[in-house]
């Protein structure tokens, strides 16, 4: 798993990147929202379908709005 998180000097967030190739994904966000970040990363990564069903899940919350 190639992505990490770390404070941003000075300030109360966090950054989100690939240790890899150092792309940056989030430049100062809350630990919380770091976290999410890296899961949704990972998510991508490992899963291939992961992709399709959020969008197929998605387009009917737009076609059935509550």
């Amino acid at each position: 798993m190639p992505y990490k998180t770390r404070k941003v000097r000075g300030k109360n967030c966090y950054r989100v990147y690939n240790s890899k190739s150092k792309k940056t994904f989030a430049k100062c966000t809350s630990r919380k929202n770091a976290d999410k970040q890296m899961r949704l990363l990972r998510a991508l990564q490992n899963n291939k379908n992961f992709r399709k069903q959020v969008k197929e899940r998605r387009a009917t919350q737009r076609r059935n709005p509550k």
